[in-house]
C-alpha cells in the first residue's frame, strides 16, 4: 500500500456557524501558512543615479518589520453542537494536528 498525503496543519478558528435553517455547528479552520511572494522595487523612470544607493536599503525594510502570519484553509470540519460536546479533547485555536489523506479517499488527523 502506497504512503497517505500528509499535510501539517494549525487550528486557524473555531467558531459558530449557522445553517439556512438556523441548525448550528461548531467550524473548526485547519490551514497552512502560505508563503508570501518576494517583494520586488524597482528605481522609477528618471531617477538620478545618485538615487540608486538608497534602492538595496529601501529592499530590505518590508523584511525588518514585523508581519502578520498568512494561513489558508486546507480542511474546514463542521460539527453539531452534540458531536462537539461528545469530544473529550476538543480542538483549540493554535493545535498543530497532521491531516491524511489516504489514497482509498479517507481522512484521517493527528494531534502533534
Amino acid at each position: 500500500m502506497s504512503e497517505p498525503s500528509v499535510i501539517h496543519c494549525k487550528v486557524t478558528s473555531i467558531h459558530p456557524f449557522f445553517d439556512p435553517f438556523g441548525n448550528e455547528f461548531v467550524c473548526i479552520d485547519f490551514g497552512v501558512e502560505v508563503q508570501r511572494p518576494p517583494s520586488v522595487m524597482s528605481m522609477p523612470t528618471g531617477t538620478p543615479p545618485e538615487m540608486s544607493f538608497i534602492m538595496p536599503i529601501l529592499s530590505q525594510l518590508p523584511k525588518m518589520l514585523p508581519q502578520a502570519r498568512l494561513y489558508s484553509n486546507r480542511l474546514v470540519l463542521f460539527l453539531t453542537t452534540q458531536e462537539w460536546e461528545r469530544m473529550t479533547h476538543k480542538y483549540q485555536y493554535g493545535d498543530e494536528v497532521e491531516l491524511r489523506v489516504n489514497r482509498d479517499g479517507t481522512i484521517q488527523l493527528f494531534r502533534v
